[in-house]
């Protein structure tokens, strides 16, 4: 199974929630990265879409989780993937390839899974740069307190 996780979000560290505490927590810091692609804002936070040869980089971060057959279904549960969400899921978990450390490596990604029309590209590619001047994301944070993403 793949313990990698890449997160480009709400999950990045410099982010204080819950969710993120318990990712931070048991899993281990391996670095940041970035994958090709474009980082949309979402309204409350960003979601991303992998475009191979965009020429456009999202930044995030790279966890290795400790236990994922245990940590992937409750990060599920924060995106609102898998079993019980109504089809089609916002988000859906996906494996990716990504470069790091001179290697590749395989790791999971959410990845954004509605219609992008009308939504506004983070230009940067850099949530938490994003973050520091959009309230909306801030006050999401801030609504955040168990592993279940709350609107």
């Amino acid at each position: 199974m793949i313990s990698n996780l890449f997160v480009y979000g709400s999950l990045m560290g410099g982010i204080n929630s819950p969710i993120a505490t318990y990712l931070k927590k048991n899993s281990d810091f391996l670095g940041e990265t970035r994958l090709e692609g474009i980082l949309y804002d979402i309204g409350k936070y960003p979601g991303i879409i992998p475009i191979s040869k965009s020429g456009q980089w999202v930044k995030g971060h790279i966890f290795r989780l400790s236990n994922p057959e245990v940590m992937l279904p409750i990060l599920d549960k924060y995106e609102g993937v898998g079993e019980g969400f109504p089809v089609p899921t916002e988000y859906v978990r996906v494996s990716t390839k990504l470069e790091f450390g001179g290697e590749t490596i395989d790791c999971w990604v959410y990845q954004y899974n509605y219609p992008i029309d009308g939504l506004a590209i983070i230009a940067s590619g850099d949530y938490l740069d994003y973050f520091q001047t959009n309230k909306a994301f801030q006050a999401f944070v801030q609504t955040q307190v168990n592993y279940t993403r709350h609107e």
